[in-house]
C-alpha cells in the first residue's frame, strides 16, 4: 500500500481532529437546532394527544 494514501486517510480522518478547549460544549447553531427539534417534538406530541382524543369520542363536542 502507498504510504502518501494512508497519509491522505489519516489527515482526513474525523478521529484526528483537534477541538479547542472552548469548544466542548454545543455552539449557537447547533443550540438553534437543538430547540427548534425539541419545539417540533412537543409540537408533535402536542398533535398526537388532540388525535387519539378526537379518535376516542368524535362526535363530543
Amino acid at each position: 500500500m502507498n504510504d502518501a494514501s494512508t497519509m491522505d486517510y489519516e489527515l482526513l480522518s474525523p478521529s484526528l481532529v483537534e477541538h479547542p478547549a472552548g469548544a466542548a460544549g454545543m455552539d449557537a447553531e447547533q443550540k438553534t437546532v437543538f430547540a427548534f427539534v425539541i419545539f417540533l417534538l412537543v409540537f408533535l406530541v402536542m398533535l398526537m394527544v388532540r388525535c387519539f382524543r378526537i379518535l376516542l369520542a368524535p362526535y363530543s363536542r
